[in-house]
C-alpha cells in the first residue's frame, strides 16, 4: 500500500509540475489582443454585465465588492445608518494569475488584506511586482501554493474568490469544503468561471448550432488572427479535442461540468447569473478581433451571435458555459 501510495504521489507531483509549467509560460498576456473572444471590448462589456445580473456595475469584480461586501445591512437600512462596511478585514484569492483580480481589489478599497496564491511561480513573481509598483506590498501578500494539498494562508475570510480558476481544480468537494471552513460565518464565496463541459467535450447539439453560426458570419469577419494562418478567411470552426486540452494542461475544465452541483454541496448560492460564451469561446477564437465598434456591420454581426446565444439558452436548447455564481456557507 505505501508503495501504491508512493506512485500515485508521485504521479500527482508530476502533474502538478506540468500544469505550473504550462500557467509560467501562459501568462495573462496570452488572453489579450484580437484572437481571445473576451479581450473583444464590445463583449467583455456584455460579459460584465451579465455577470452583474444585467446591474450598473463597471465589471463583475465591482459588482461583488459594492453589492455585496460593501452594502449596508437590513438593520443598518432600517436605522438610516450610511456608514459603508468597507475594507473588510482579509479576503483570498484562488489562483491569482498576475494579480489583476487583486489589484482590482484593492483599487476598491476591499479588506486591509488580500492573499493571493497560485501554483505557477512565474505568475506569482509577475503579481508580486506589479502590487509593490502600485505601492500595494502592504495590502496584497501573495504566495506559491497548491491549495489542493495545501494549507491557505489564512481563515476567516470575508470573501474568497475564484476567477476562471476553480475549472483547474481536481478535487472540487475537497477545495469547497476548504473554502466553507476558511470563510466566515457572514462570508461570501465569488465565483467567476467556465462551468461548461468537461475538457471542452463539446456535445452533438452545440456542434452542429456552433456550424450554423458559423457560416452566418460574413466571409469578411472571418479574417483569422492566428499566426499560423494570420489573413486568411476560416471556411470551417475548429472544435477542441479533449485529449489534446488534457495532454496540453491537465487541470484544463478537469470537473467543470460539476461545478455548480459541488457548490450546492457546501454553500447557498444566493445569485447565479450566466454570463454567456456558450457559443462566443469557440465561434469568435482567433477572429474576435475583426469586430470593432467603428465598423457597425461587424457589430451587427456581432449582435446576431449574442441574440443566438442568448435565445438558445433562455430556451433551455443550449447550457450556460460561464456563470458568476454568489454564494454563502
Amino acid at each position: 500500500m505505501a508503495g501504491n501510495t508512493a506512485v500515485v504521489d508521485q504521479e500527482q507531483h508530476s502533474t502538478d509540475s506540468r500544469v505550473a509549467d504550462y500557467w509560467d509560460e501562459h501568462t495573462d498576456e496570452t488572453f489579450f489582443g484580437e484572437t481571445y473572444w473576451l479581450a473583444n471590448p464590445a463583449i467583455n462589456r456584455r460579459y460584465q454585465r451579465k455577470a452583474a445580473g444585467g446591474r450598473r456595475y463597471g465589471s463583475w469584480v465591482d459588482f461583488s465588492v459594492q453589492h455585496f461586501l460593501g452594502s449596508r445591512s437590513l438593520l443598518d437600512r432600517f436605522l438610516g445608518r450610511r456608514k459603508n462596511s468597507l475594507p473588510v478585514d482579509r479576503v483570498l484569492s484562488i489562483g491569482s494569475g498576475d494579480g489583476v483580480l487583486e489589484r482590482h481589489l484593492a483599487s476598491l478599497n476591499t479588506a486591509k488584506q488580500i492573499d493571493g496564491i497560485d501554483l505557477a511561480p512565474k505568475r506569482i513573481e509577475i503579481a508580486q511586482r506589479e502590487a509593490d509598483e502600485a505601492g500595494l506590498t502592504d495590502t496584497i501578500r501573495y504566495s506559491v501554493c497548491n491549495v489542493e494539498t495545501t494549507d491557505f494562508p489564512g481563515t476567516d475570510y470575508d470573501a474568497i474568490y475564484f476567477n476562471s480558476s476553480l475549472h483547474h481544480m481536481s478535487d472540487l468537494d475537497g477545495i469547497l469544503s476548504k473554502c466553507a471552513a476558511a470563510l466566515k460565518n457572514n462570508g461570501y464565496l465569488f465565483i467567476n468561471e467556465y462551468i461548461g463541459p468537461n475538457r471542452f467535450a463539446l456535445s452533438d447539439k452545440e456542434k452542429e448550432v456552433l456550424e450554423k453560426t458559423f457560416f452566418e458570419i460574413p466571409a469578411c469577419y472571418r479574417h483569422s488572427h492566428a499566426e499560423h494562418d494570420r489573413g486568411q478567411i476560416r471556411e470551417h470552426i475548429y472544435f477542441p479535442n479533449p485529449e489534446e486540452v488534457e495532454r496540453v494542461d491537465p487541470s484544463e475544465a478537469i470537473h467543470s461540468a460539476e461545478i455548480v452541483a459541488a457548490v450546492k454541496q457546501h454553500f447557498t448560492i444566493k445569485e447565479f447569473n450566466d454570463c454567456g460564451g456558450t457559443l462566443m469561446q469557440f465561434l469568435l477564437h482567433d477572429i474576435a478581433g475583426n469586430f470593432v465598434e467603428r465598423d457597425p456591420k461587424s457589430m451587427q454581426a456581432l449582435q446576431a451571435i449574442f441574440d443566438t446565444e442568448d435565445k438558445l439558452v433562455a430556451t433551455g436548447e443550449l447550457s450556460p458555459h460561464f456563470a458568476m455564481i454568489v454564494a454563502r456557507p
